[in-house]
């Protein structure tokens, strides 16, 4: 058989595969980066124009409006949403407010500062008119608006060696894509595919309840089964950590719970949520209480911290999960604190926390002593439909480590770090254990043992362990039958 007579609908498939081909790490999850361009693809459009064309639909499945804030930066997207060619084949956009260097933690914006401060103001035309352009994408299905990790909260720190991206720009970016959106789904005379999924990556963690009242809002969400979040928040490596006691790191969670997620919960199939750090313990508080997904297929929880015995109950109450993945997903086992961050966070939670020792000067040590087992069997014996289930505790270093996972990125193993300690007095409140689960902390004893440090993963290992593996036998079993 020659290469000619090789039908149609295999050489799509094998286009497919050069699609999700991932050259290296960095494009595999494709972190504050472009779409992925295999380079196969490229020189596949070469061979022939059946090739041509085949390639085509795949090299550009996602396209990403891309600019340096110099307004030319926009005509390179322009003629690629104009191309008949690309408006067919596009499945998938990302918008970038602005794009950083990459690699670099310290993202220092590429921006022209003027026109910046413009759209501060909500006026910046051409990028305005880049984002009408999904307009022109009949067959998108998938929207991520990308911000950049810098944030400014409403009680601004001063100077700040790295360049900030405001909330009102950030808003400003929202505001205009939901338009777009909502513009493209009013064309007359014309099939279009509804966008079913959307993603924020670095969505600042202020609440912006206004804009959830709009009909701009309700219009677009109601058809999206799919919301990926990554929240970032304003961070200081230079010092104590005070931005622990801005406004939004205490009200931001609650919000999400309370009032975000319930608008997009009756129609979500598949829901990922992140955070730039550990979150739902303190000091904001989320314990999914209230929340129901009726159509939930897949979960999947970045950072998410567990430090109450029925904080983690609203995930086996999703009863119809088929996927569940738990990414750097910890328990906090000791919580320093001094007495007047209770008030200052609007009332800590902290209820099955164990006083442990008096630290002085009004700062005090607790315990919780929850265990993962106790989570592992309510997963197994709560989610009946769940064939599916992933956990992993990547490395903050490797790009995999704070950013949104997809099943297939992940693996599933039990980390000696699934334990975490929480100090609100310095400079990194979530210490990690080491790892072999060892916690650098003096409880207090007279015993030698108990004053230089404790290991959680070993004391709790044994019912950890059992629990992790009836765990993945059972939704392994399951996985069979549902496949015979």
């Amino acid at each position: 058989m020659g290469i000619d007579s090789i039908p149609t609908e295999v050489l799509d498939l094998i286009f497919d595969c050069l699609e999700k081909e991932k050259p290296d790490k960095m494009n595999r999850y494709r972190h504050l980066g472009a779409a992925v361009r295999p380079e196969s693809l490229r020189n596949a459009r070469l061979v022939c124009r059946q090739w041509n064309a085949l390639a085509t639909k795949h090299l550009f499945r996602t396209i990403a409006l891309m600019h340096n804030g110099n307004d030319k930066a926009f005509d390179t997207w322009k003629q690629i949403v104009n191309s008949p060619a690309v408006q067919q084949a596009a499945r998938e956009a990302e918008v970038y407010s602005v794009r950083p260097p990459p690699r670099s933690y310290y993202r220092q914006l590429e921006r022209d500062y003027e026109t910046w401060c413009s759209w501060d103001s909500g006026d910046w035309p051409e990028f305005v008119t880049a984002i009408q352009g999904l307009g022109s994408l009949p067959n998108l299905r998938a929207v991520n608006i990308r911000f950049t990790e810098g944030c400014e909260g409403v009680e601004k720190s001063g100077y700040r060696e790295e360049i900030v991206e405001t909330f009102s720009t950030r808003m400003h970016t929202i505001e205009n894509v939901f338009k777009a959106i909502q513009r493209r789904k009013s064309r007359a005379n014309q099939f279009i595919t509804p966008i079913t999924s959307l993603t924020i990556e670095n969505l600042q963690n202020m609440p912006f309840t206004e804009f959830l009242e709009t009909g701009l809002f309700r219009s677009v969400i109601e058809d999206i089964t799919e919301l990926r979040l990554l929240v970032a928040q304003e961070d200081h490596d230079d010092g104590p950590d005070y931005d622990l006691y801005y406004d939004e790191r205490f009200t931001f969670e609650p919000w999400l719970q309370e009032e975000f997620l319930p608008c997009f919960a009756s129609r979500l199939t598949s829901l990922n949520i992140t955070f730039g750090e550990c979150w739902g313990v303190a000091p904001g508080y989320f314990d999914g209480k209230g929340l129901h997904f009726p159509n939930l297929k897949t979960l999947i929880l970045g950072e998410y911290v567990i430090g109450h015995h029925d904080q983690f109950d609203w995930v086996p109450a999703q009863t119809t999960l088929e996927t569940l993945c738990l990414n750097r997903c910890m328990i906090v086992s000791y919580l320093e604190y001094a007495s007047d961050d209770i008030e200052k966070w609007n009332d800590l939670t902290t209820h099955d926390w164990k006083f442990i020792a008096d630290r002085g000067r009004g700062w005090t040590l607790h315990k919780f002593d929850g265990a993962w087992e106790v989570v592992f069997d309510a997963i197994r014996t709560r989610l009946p439909n769940l064939v599916q289930f992933r956990m992993e505790h990547a490395k903050l270093n490797d790009v995999a480590g704070r950013s949104l996972r997809s099943v297939d990125d992940m693996d599933c193993c039990l980390s000696a770090k699934r334990y975490v300690r929480f100090s609100s007095g310095t400079i990194s409140p979530w210490q990690e254990s080491d790892s072999d689960g060892h916690m650098d902390i003096e409880l207090g004893g007279e015993d030698e043992a108990e004053c230089s440090g404790v290991n959680r993963a070993m004391e709790t290992q044994e019912g950890d362990m059992r629990a992790f593996k009836e765990l993945v036998q059972a939704v392994e079993e399951r996985a069979r039958r549902r496949l015979q």
